[in-house]
């Protein structure tokens, strides 16, 4: 690795925890000497091989440390794929201090991913925060020495977006927006079920909605996106309950005669998080780093139903 490097943290996440490493760097870059890279988001062109070439050498070489935000999907998708193989190149044989796993879902991780794993199956933001920090300055840096004047200012801006989001979200404007984003988020899963090449042929989605709840049948997978009201009616202290489920949903008719009554395999539970209609987000209440946009949320739940399915129906 070089003496001199470019980037204190290179962050590689799924292609749907595009926010979680925008929300990551946000955090660490006010604590940090040198910058923090996230690759840039994919178009619907995809990226250059030599826009790939650039990322990797980032991630190889060009970065002190490196953040795997680590889920099932990492790796899955061409974009994420390059940046698994820099992961892998960087890593070798040899467990590294300066790659840190960030697990953002209960799946096993790697045994090749040799790297400082940020403990829990939910860690929490103080955690993961710390640990890349930490891991900062045992490879060489110097995190930035906050003054209390620093301090004092950075709690200020979040309080003040903490407020914002407090009035947008238990606004009646708020209120009148759930359906439109339950709608969309049912609407976006059926759509990219349709698209060419996202299903094995053979499959279908099959939707059906109720006001609170919108179920998505695809062969042997289902979906259900349930919107969980809180003690008041403002969407504040509500939760969007995101199940995936390994068989045949008891709402959709008529099932299969061999069908399996069906189980939870994943689950989520998020809440809105906003200060207006424009950057509204659904962020994880189990680990407040991770957000999705309502196409984000929704690309991902397809992506995850997708490995499920067998071949050909």
């Amino acid at each position: 690795m070089p003496s001199a490097f470019k980037y204190d943290v290179a962050i590689t996440a799924a292609d749907f925890d595009a926010l979680t490493a925008d929300e990551l760097r946000r955090r660490l870059e006010h604590r940090l000497a040198k910058a923090v890279f996230v690759p840039p988001r994919l178009d619907d062109g995809g990226r250059s091989a030599t826009a790939n070439a650039a990322i990797r050498k980032s991630i190889e070489k060009e970065a002190r440390v490196v953040v795997v935000l680590f889920q099932r999907l990492w790796g899955a998708s061409e974009s994420s794929a390059v940046e698994m193989a820099a992961v892998k190149a960087r890593i070798g044989t040899t467990k590294k201090k300066d790659v840190v796993v960030v697990p953002i879902d209960n799946t096993l991780i790697p045994t090749w991913l040799k790297g400082v794993t940020v403990k829990g199956a939910s860690p929490t933001s103080n955690a993961v925060l710390d640990a890349i920090i930490e891991a900062v300055a045992t490879a060489g840096g110097s995190p930035r020495r906050l003054t209390e004047s620093a301090i004092a200012a950075h709690a200020a801006d979040e309080e003040r977006q903490a407020k914002a989001r407090a009035s947008f979200l238990t606004s009646q404007r708020a209120l009148a927006l759930i359906n439109r984003e339950l709608e969309s988020l049912s609407t976006a899963v059926v759509r990219l079920c349709e698209a060419p090449g996202t299903l094995p042929e053979g499959f279908a989605a099959q939707s059906r909605r109720t006001p609170d709840r919108h179920t998505v049948q695809i062969g042997p997978v289902g979906l259900s996106f349930s919107w969980i009201r809180g003690r008041s009616n403002s969407i504040a202290d509500g939760q969007l309950l995101v199940i995936e489920w390994a068989g045949q949903l008891g709402d959709q008719a008529p099932p299969p005669a061999d069908a399996k009554a069906a189980m939870p395999a994943f689950e989520h539970v998020l809440h809105p998080h906003a200060t207006s209609p424009e950057d509204w987000q659904w962020r994880r209440v189990d680990l407040d780093l991770c957000s999705y946009t309502t196409r984000d949320l929704a690309a991902q739940c397809v992506a995850s139903v997708v490995r499920r399915l067998p071949a050909t129906a």
